[in-house]
């Protein structure tokens, strides 16, 4: 098969969304100090479309749900998710984050925002970005997402705007190399669709959950609605699992190579989850999860540090002992994960933003559901 010119996609953004900024720009002299001043609004009022009507026109263009949306296929997914939410959510950050990260030209435009690290290492932006991260995905995937109770819509229009106005003062700011291809470009886009999307089927198959083909395609489905509203071009926006993961798969090959942001950012990944997750009993296993959910190559470009010998074995020991139950080497990785999400979620659901009042916020029917 022909290979793809990834270099047209690497050239072209969002034109409907960077189309709406430009407009936005028009007649202030400063306008890459009014792209942030838009970005950081996006990022710091959770209800800014609704406490303003500048965004009216962007809303209103960007909010039709694609004619080929299958509602059948979106229940099955949000069931999906229903059940299995925790992990997901774990597969998030120990498989989806971190695989986007092997990409070193997309890495290097999240470090770049200044939003997941600090010269200081401090954890708050990072907490701050990986906890909104995770927002997202509950919001796409909870039970009538789509619908008018819903916020799926909303959060992805969000999500769009978010990346055109990075991708303008990236672009402007005089700091950015362009042999990188412009900032959240199209095809740095589709591979982070997959990594939420097929590679998270993929990766709860690595857990022990099998799902049917029925159920991969809904779930892929599901995201590809998601790509068509955050601005994905129908070509990089496969139907189907088999399609879609194949995408995902020449993406990421197509892209990885080791890098210094992307080490960068999985250090900052590895001292959220523990900084999430109190005690110390789980300390190495962000560690654990990275070395079985990405393998030794990824783990080798990301420089993620080896695992301190036998403590797995320690770890399901003392979760067995306390639990009265012995575990065989798959099971006890099992309870393991089962264990860390719980305490991962529960973390997560009491830590609040000091700088802007808002909550990570689980829908009580998935926190009975998922035993919090």
């Amino acid at each position: 098969m022909k290979s793809r010119d990834w270099s047209i996609f690497r050239s072209q953004g969002d034109l409907i969304a960077d189309q709406f900024l430009s407009k936005q720009l028009l007649g202030h002299p400063e306008q890459l100090d009014k792209a942030k001043e838009l970005f950081d609004k996006l990022t710091q009022n959770n209800d800014v479309f609704a406490s303003t009507n500048e965004f009216s026109e962007f809303l209103k263009i960007t909010s039709h749900l694609p004619e080929w949306i299958d509602f059948d296929k979106i229940t099955i997914a949000q069931s999906i998710f229903h059940k299995y939410g925790s992990f997901i959510l774990l597969l998030l950050g120990f498989k989806s984050l971190p695989m986007a990260y092997t990409c070193g030209k997309g890495a290097e435009v999240l470090v770049h925002t200044g939003r997941l690290v600090e010269k200081d290492r401090a954890l708050k932006p990072i907490i701050r970005r990986l906890v909104e991260t995770t927002q997202f995905v509950v919001s796409v995937l909870e039970e009538n997402g789509f619908s008018d109770k819903g916020s799926a819509i909303i959060v992805s229009q969000k999500v769009r705007l978010m990346h055109s106005s990075i991708r303008y003062f990236i672009s402007k700011s005089g700091n950015w190399d362009l042999d990188l291809g412009i900032p959240i470009n199209q095809q740095d886009m589709a591979g982070t669709l997959q990594s939420f999307s097929s590679l998270i089927v993929e990766g709860l198959n690595d857990l022990g959950v099998e799902l049917s083909s029925e159920e991969k395609d809904a779930y892929v489905h599901l995201w590809r609605v998601v790509g068509h509203l955050i601005g994905v071009i129908p070509e990089l926006n496969p139907d189907g699992y088999d399609n879609a993961y194949s995408l995902g798969m020449e993406i990421f090959l197509d892209q990885r190579e080791e890098s210094e942001a992307g080490k960068i950012l999985t250090k900052s990944l590895i001292d959220f989850y523990n900084y999430m997750v109190p005690g110390n009993i789980f300390d190495e296993v962000p560690i654990l999860l990275l070395h079985e959910l990405m393998g030794a190559e990824n783990c080798q470009i990301l420089d993620v540090p080896p695992m301190r010998h036998a403590f797995f074995e320690d770890l399901v020991f003392k979760l067995g002992v306390k639990l009265d139950h012995e575990f065989s080497s798959r099971s006890g990785f099992q309870k393991v994960v089962g264990d860390f999400s719980k305490a991962m979620l529960v973390g997560m659901d009491h830590y609040y933003y000091d700088d802007k009042k808002a909550k990570f916020e689980i829908p009580p029917s998935l926190t009975t559901n998922w035993s919090l």
